[in-house]
């Protein structure tokens, strides 16, 4: 129970808590007008305050730091039967001081000569203990925190106020589902080992995802490709290791090229010689010499006759024509022969050139030159690790494979355990279940129904209100669990204070209003709890609440817009 919240500073509106409801109103003055606002009088800071003094970061509160640097928040409540007040000051949060009934508390407090005290950490794990029964030494990284579970019991934001399974809009469903099933009795570890296989999951996934890139996505495909690059490195050693280098490979290079050039020359050579040597032999084969007196004969024939002085003259000009015929004859004679000896010597040189040319490549075809084996040696090596990598790859998907079945095991023995605990916590459930019924039977004609399943991830959580697809009765969902949820713990001597800001009540009719303000305060006077409510004070259905229930009994602190004092810190500011 939370008796008493104050500070020390005289402007601050202290105020005191009892058994029961207890309502903190945001009023107008009645000489106060339309410009005047409830907003940042302070029923929201309240709250914060609160969590403030229950370990709550200090950058959550949204408090005016520049304005309260030298404040200090107090704040006195039961835990494990004695009362203590903490207070945590704005300038060192991170020391809470204790003073009052602090003796034989689960963790012991520190002494610094002038006043005890907890550190941050240390007066959250208490905490824990006393209000939520957590264990001491807690190492499950998923296990509830203080922190986490007060979330539900004082909901902070709009966002908190959507959903009753949870308390801020991207929390995670590992997350809920663990809190949850805390609330309700059943075991969270047991989420907890679902959360794991989950994550486990994920990995093995993304491992998988991880593993395909840049390769076949299958252990076969993979196979397949490590055969092929064995076979081919298997092949390429072979080469190499007969492989011989040659240090003058170059040279011998260049003078194979060379020896090419020279015979493709004599060959041409030789060409142009043989056309050369066919046309001066036809043109020996076709010089004749002039028959004689064939023209003396030609003219005889015609009846002509020649003198002497005559015929002698062309017996000199025939003799002279032989002469000739006979010295060409025999120039073609010797540039038949001097052709033909240059083609046999361009044979001869042919035949030594292409030997030359053979040998030399016969020595380039056995030996190779050193930078062409360090190309080939670093494909080799290329190869070889790429099938080194394939080898990786398919030795992790071994892994993986191996690692899934351990993980369909291990949800398999999930889902029986989730099975023997959800029969074994059957009493702590039923509980929930009857209290959820109960609260939405006092505020609706039929009851609701809070519903627990199980999957393969864990257990599921629902309610349903008839009507609850309007605003007002869905936030009546979150009412109904919260309240069922603070009569649980109380019942076991645990929290016994449930706190919400009027955003419960948005969008709420106000017959709804009325009911669940009624029924609040009655629950919790029959269970010994507290049921702490942020108001507007125009919000408050006075003409829908029974004739023996008068709201202003309930009523703690008023706050007022017209005047900065009447506000709870005494000055405005947006909240």
């Amino acid at each position: 129970m939370i008796h008493k919240v104050y500070a020390n500073k005289s402007c601050f509106k202290s105020v005191d808590f009892s058994f029961g409801l207890n309502l903190i109103l945001a009023d107008t003055k009645q000489e106060s007008d339309k410009k005047d606002s409830r907003n940042g009088l302070g029923k929201t800071t309240l709250i914060n305050i609160i969590h403030f003094c229950l370990g709550g970061e200090i950058d959550k509160c949204f408090f005016p730091l520049e304005k309260i640097k030298d404040w200090i928040f107090f704040i006195e409540l039961d835990l494990i039967g004695k009362k203590i007040t903490a207070s945590r000051s704005i300038s060192t949060p991170n020391i809470i001081v204790v003073t009052g009934d602090h003796k034989n508390l689960p963790i012991e407090s520190e002494n610094d000569g002038q006043q005890l005290y907890y550190k941050i950490e240390d007066w959250k794990r208490l905490l824990g203990i006393c209000l939520y029964d957590l264990e001491k030494d807690e190492k499950d990284k998923y296990a509830p925190t203080f922190r986490s579970l007060f979330s539900y019991f004082s909901r902070r934001g709009a966002d908190a106020y959507l959903d009753p399974f949870r308390h801020f809009k991207s929390q995670k469903s590992g997350n809920i589902q663990m809190h949850n099933a805390f609330f309700v009795g059943l075991n969270w570890k047991y989420v907890s080992a679902a959360e794991e296989i989950k994550v486990c999951s994920n990995v093995i996934n993304s491992l998988n995802k991880s593993i395909a890139v840049g390769f076949a996505s299958s252990q076969g495909e993979l196979e397949a490709e490590r055969i092929r690059l064995e076979h081919l490195i298997e092949k390429e050693k072979s080469t190499l290791s007969s492989f011989q280098v040659l240090p003058q490979y170059q040279e011998f290079q260049a003078k194979a090229n060379l020896l090419s050039k020279n015979i493709q020359t004599l060959l041409n050579n030789n060409l142009m010689l043989r056309r050369k040597l066919e046309k001066y032999e036809e043109s020996s084969k076709s010089e004749r010499p002039p028959e004689m007196f064939a023209l003396e004969k030609l003219y005889a024939e015609a009846g002509v006759c020649f003198g002497d002085q005559l015929k002698k003259t062309l017996e000199e000009a025939n003799n002279f024509h032989s002469t000739i015929i006979k010295n060409r004859k025999i120039f073609l004679t010797s540039e038949i022969t001097e052709i033909k000896n240059q083609i046999n010597s361009n044979e001869k040189q042919l035949e030594n050139y292409t030997k030359d040319r053979s040998d030399i490549m016969q020595i380039l075809k056995s030996h190779g030159a050193l930078e062409e084996f360090m190309i080939l040696q670093g494909i080799l090596t290329q190869k070889q690790q790429k099938l080194e990598h394939i080898k990786l790859k398919i030795q992790e998907i071994k892994q993986l494979s191996e690692r899934r079945k351990e993980i369909k095991a291990r949800k398999i023995e999930l889902e029986t355990k989730l099975q023997c605990d959800y029969e074994l916590s059957r009493p702590n459930w039923t509980k929930a279940v009857v209290g959820f019924n109960e609260n939405s039977q006092a505020l609706y004609n039929e009851s609701g129904n809070l519903i627990i399943n199980i999957s393969d991830t864990g257990y599921t959580f629902n309610v349903q209100i008839p009507r609850s697809n309007s605003e007002g009765v869905g936030k009546m969902k979150i009412f109904c669990y919260d309240l069922m949820l603070v009569d649980l713990f109380s019942s076991k001597n645990k929290i016994n204070f449930l706190i919400h800001d009027s955003t419960i009540f948005d969008g709420v009719d106000s017959r709804q209003i009325a009911l669940a303000l009624e029924h609040a305060n009655k629950k919790a006077r029959q269970n010994d709890f507290q049921y702490i409510c942020a108001f507007n004070s125009d919000m408050l259905p006075r003409e829908n609440f029974s004739e023996e229930f008068h709201i202003h009994d309930f009523v703690r602190l008023t706050l007022k817009d017209q005047d900065p004092a009447d506000s709870l810190m005494g000055f405005r500011y947006n909240d």
